[in-house]
C-alpha cells in the first residue's frame, strides 16, 4: 500500500526537525560542520516520484483551506527533492566554508575570520589588502559553486513544473517579477536620498574620493569605533526580553525558546533561530555582539524566536513551520529595526544627544545601503537564473551593486550567496511586510509600541496564525494593496529625510 497525505506530512515534520537540528549542530560548534547528504539518502520514501503523484490526487478534488495545505505540502516535496538532489555539493560546499583557511603573514587565518579582520581595520591600505585575500578566497569556490547552481537547475526542470525559474514561482506561489518591481520602486524613490547620505558619511569618516569607495569602506564605517557603543548582547537580550514581558508576550513562557548562548564562538560564528519543533522547540543561539551590526542581528534573531514560539500548536504543519518564510523574517526584521527606533536605542543601548544622533543617522544609512544591495542582488539572481553563461556574470554582478550603491564591488564575490532558490526575494518582502507591519504598530499603539501592553494582544494573535498567511496576504490584512514599497520607503524618509 502507498503512502497517504497525511503519512508525507508527518514524515516531513520529522524530517525538517532532524534537518534543523543537524544545521543546528553545525552551525553552533557542536559539529564542524553540518553533514545533510546521509539525512537525505534515508528518506528515499519522500523522494518526488513518490510523493507528488499522491498530493497532486489530493489536490485535484480539493478546494478552500484543504487546496491550500496541500499546495504547500507539494512545494515541501518539490524543495525537498531539489535539496536531495543537491544534498552532497551542499555539503562540500559547508565543509569549504568551515575549513576553508588563508595564509597570512606566516599565520593560518581562517576565511570565515576575514570579515571581522577587515571591518576592525583602521587603515584603507591594509583593510584593501585584506579584502583581496577575501576576494582570491571566494574566488576559489566559484567552480563548485557553479555546479551547485547547474544541477539546482536540472532538478528544479525535473519536477515537471517548468523551467527552473517557472517551477520556483508555481510551488511557491510567489511572483518574482512582482516583487523586482516594487525593488525597484524602491531604488527609484530612495536614490537621491541615498546619494546625499554617501556623500556625507564617506566624506566624514573617510579620507577618500567618494567615487573610489570600496565594500571594505562601508564594513569599515558600520563598525562605528568612535561612538564607544555599548553592545553587549546581555544587554540587548534585557532590554527585549523585558519590553516583550511588558507587552505580556515573556520570551521564556512555557519553555518553548530554548536559549544557548556560546561566549567563545568560533569564527564567523553570529546569533540564529533553528525552529526545530514548532513552536514546542525554538532554540535561540547567542554569541556576542561586539558591532551595530551583530546587535542588529541578534534583534533579528530574536523576533524570528518570537514568531516560531508563538505561532498556535494546534495549527497542522503545513501552518506552522512550512509556507511563506518571508512571513517568519518579517517578524525578525521588525524586532531588527528596533535598532533604528530612537526611543528603544536611547534606553536599551544608553545613548543620548549628538552620541544618539550620529547613531541613528549612521545606522539608518547602513539600512538603506543593505536594501538598495539587496534590490539589486536580486535583479542579478533573476538575470542569473537566464543566463546560458553563469560563469561570465561577475562583472554583470559589479555593475548592478554599483548602480545601486555607487560602491565597487570585487566581481569574484558574485557567487558568495549563490542565489539559487531566491533568496533575495525572500528577504526583500520580508522587509516589505516588516515596513506594512511596524507602521500599522506604530499607528494603532504609538511609536513605541513594543513597550505598550495595548499591543501584546494585538501580536498574541497575529502571531499565533504561524505561516497560515503568505506575506503579501498579511500585507492586505494591514490595510495595504499587498506587499508594495511604499511603507519602506517612509520608513526610509522618516529617518533620513
Amino acid at each position: 500500500m502507498g503512502l497517504t497525505v497525511r503519512e508525507i506530512s508527518d514524515r516531513a515534520e520529522r524530517f525538517t526537525s532532524a534537518l534543523l537540528e543537524e544545521l543546528f549542530d553545525g552551525m553552533s560548534g557542536r559539529k564542524s560542520w553540518p553533514e545533510l547528504a546521509p539525512l537525505y539518502e534515508s528518506q528515499s520514501v519522500l523522494a518526488w516520484e513518490e510523493a507528488a503523484p499522491v498530493i497532486e490526487r489530493a489536490l485535484a478534488g480539493a478546494s478552500g483551506e484543504e487546496e491550500r495545505r496541500l499546495r504547500r505540502l507539494l512545494g515541501w516535496a518539490a524543495e525537498h527533492q531539489v535539496r536531495s538532489d543537491n544534498a552532497e555539493l551542499d555539503d562540500e560546499y559547508r565543509h569549504w566554508h568551515a575549513t576553508a583557511y588563508v595564509e597570512l603573514e606566516s599565520s593560518r587565518i581562517p576565511v570565515r575570520r576575514l570579515d571581522a579582520m577587515i571591518e576592525s581595520e583602521p587603515d584603507r591600505d591594509r583593510r584593501r589588502e585584506l579584502a583581496e585575500v577575501r576576494a582570491d578566497a571566494h574566488s576559489i569556490v566559484i567552480p563548485l559553486q557553479l555546479d551547485r547552481l547547474n544541477r539546482w537547475r536540472t532538478s528544479a526542470e525535473e519536477l515537471g513544473y517548468g523551467d527552473y525559474r517557472q517551477a520556483v514561482q508555481r510551488l511557491s506561489g510567489v511572483s518574482l517579477p512582482a516583487t523586482m518591481r516594487q525593488g525597484e520602486r524602491f531604488l527609484d524613490e530612495t536614490r537621491e536620498l541615498y546619494l546625499a547620505e554617501l556623500q556625507e558619511h564617506i566624506s566624514g569618516r573617510l579620507e577618500v574620493p567618494a567615487s573610489e569607495v570600496e565594500v571594505h569602506d562601508i564594513e569599515r564605517i558600520g563598525r562605528m569605533d568612535w561612538l564607544d557603543l555599548p553592545c553587549q548582547e546581555s544587554s540587548i537580550l534585557d532590554a527585549v526580553q523585558a519590553d516583550l514581558e511588558t507587552i505580556g508576550l515573556p520570551l521564556a513562557e512555557g519553555g518553548r525558546v530554548e536559549l544557548t548562548v556560546e561566549p567563545f564562538p568560533g569564527p564567523g560564528m553570529k546569533a540564529f533561530c533553528s525552529p526545530i519543533d514548532v513552536p514546542r522547540r525554538v532554540v535561540l543561539f547567542v554569541t556576542p555582539t561586539i558591532s551595530p551590526g551583530s546587535c542588529r542581528k541578534l534583534l533579528w534573531e530574536i523576533g524570528e524566536a518570537v514568531h516560531w514560539s508563538r505561532t498556535d500548536a494546534d495549527l497542522p504543519f503545513e501552518y506552522r513551520a512550512i509556507g511563506d518564510r518571508a512571513v517568519a523574517e518579517g517578524h525578525g526584521a521588525l524586532f531588527a529595526d528596533l535598532a533604528l527606533n530612537q526611543d528603544w536605542v536611547r534606553d536599551a543601548r544608553s545613548l543620548q544627544d549628538e552620541s544618539l544622533n550620529q547613531y541613528l543617522r549612521l545606522a539608518s544609512f547602513l539600512d538603506l545601503y543593505d536594501l538598495r544591495r539587496l534590490a539589486a542582488r536580486l535583479q542579478f539572481d533573476l538575470e542569473l537564473s537566464e543566463s546560458d553563461r553563469p560563469g561570465s556574470m561577475g562583472s554583470r554582478w559589479s555593475e548592478l551593486m554599483y548602480e545601486a550603491t555607487h560602491v565597487h564591488h570585487d566581481p569574484r564575490g558574485y557567487l558568495t550567496r549563490l542565489g539559487q532558490r531566491f533568496g533575495s526575494a525572500r528577504r526583500l518582502r520580508a522587509r516589505l511586510l516588516s515596513a506594512a507591519l511596524g507602521r500599522s504598530l506604530a499607528d494603532r499603539f504609538g511609536r513605541d509600541w513594543f513597550r505598550s501592553p495595548r499591543a501584546g494582544p494585538f501580536l498574541s494573535q497575529w502571531l499565533a496564525g504561524g505561516l497560515t498567511r503568505d506575506a503579501g496576504e498579511l500585507c492586505e490584512l494591514l490595510g495595504e494593496p499587498g506587499l508594495v514599497a511604499d511603507p519602506l520607503v517612509a520608513n526610509v524618509r522618516d529617518r533620513l529625510g
